[in-house]
């Protein structure tokens, strides 16, 4: 992974060990999972199955390299209230492929027998839920890493809160601490929101300043520190940044307010109460043997419930 200057920032997991709590994007690492593997990966009745070992070694990897004392896996509902901001929120995504459409219905039972919680917040996203609960941890001075490749996962990073992302396939994780925010895009995870206010989000099809890219809408808001400043500085810009600018300050605000995560959902429980239950083993050893997951069925007596953590 390069910043913005180019340079090349270490694969690095440390600052996500020891952490006591997991909140992991469900959706996210489902669709990472499906695209790191080849879709022939199928069991012998021809069921599809790369997004299930993918995400399956993924939900085993947490266990055994992390050792949480909680992990929490949530799951996205219809966004009413971003869609309600922004009719075409997302328009430009492709349908969920069939091979994965398929595969879909099978992880949240996984989930469970690895004896991790799901959550569900109708009307909201995953990011929305991890978003309160994140909230909550840092108040709590609970560490926690957060699970996600999503960019406005950014805005989750504080002292207390780290977050890992897969930039290629699922193997490799590199861990953002609010020092490798500011080594990657120059700002600080506080200052997120506005860079995406100018720049936008493709993924998500959140608008952005015409003709404002990563690497401007970065050396904007390092010198202006937000939004607003840059606005109450745009006389200093060039006629053209200036002119884009300002007639598209209304679009800035609202591109701000879709990719500002909720944070205070009504989630009933603590994060410190999410402690990961003793996986069910002849339950897990039923799907890895359905899957045919050979490797993974070895590795389920490395599932040990009496973390260092929980002891």
């Amino acid at each position: 992974m390069k910043t913005l200057t180019g340079e090349t920032l270490d694969l690095n997991d440390a600052p996500a060990r020891g952490c006591d709590l997991f909140l992991v994007d469900g959706n996210n690492l489902a669709y990472r999972a499906f695209y790191a593997l080849p879709p022939e990966i199928a069991t012998s009745t021809g069921f599809p199955t790369n997004a299930l070992l993918g995400f399956a070694g993924m939900l085993m990897k947490l266990v055994t390299d992390y050792r949480p004392r909680g992990v929490a896996v949530a799951w996205d509902t219809r966004p009413v209230k971003r869609f309600e901001m922004h009719e075409a929120y997302k328009a430009d995504r492709k349908p969920m492929p069939d091979v994965l459409r398929t595969q879909f219905p099978h992880f949240a039972p996984m989930v469970a027998a690895f004896g991790y919680t799901n959550l569900v917040v109708e009307g909201w996203e995953a990011d929305d839920v991890i978003a309160t609960l994140a909230t909550r941890a840092h108040e709590k001075k609970v560490r926690t890493c957060v699970v996600s490749t999503d960019r406005d996962a950014f805005q989750l990073v504080t002292d207390h809160v780290c977050l890992m992302m897969t930039p290629r396939g699922i193997r490799e994780v590199l861990v953002y601490t609010p020092e490798r925010v500011r080594s990657r895009y120059g700002i600080g995870p506080e200052q997120i929101l506005d860079f995406i206010a100018l720049m936008g989000d493709s993924s998500d099809n959140i608008p952005s300043v015409p003709g404002i890219g990563e690497k401007t809408a970065a050396q904007l808001v390092a010198k202006y520190g937000s939004l607003e400043g840059i606005l109450e500085h745009a006389g200093e810009l060039s006629p053209a940044k200036r002119k884009t600018l300002e007639e598209n300050a209304k679009q800035a605000y609202a591109s701000r307010e879709i990719a500002r995560l909720q944070r205070d959902l009504d989630i009933e429980g603590d994060p410190v109460a999410l402690v990961r239950g003793s996986p069910d083993r002849s339950q897990l050893l039923a799907m890895f043997e359905k899957y045919e997951f050979k490797n993974l069925i070895a590795r389920i007596p490395l599932l040990d419930a009496d973390s260092p953590l929980t002891q």
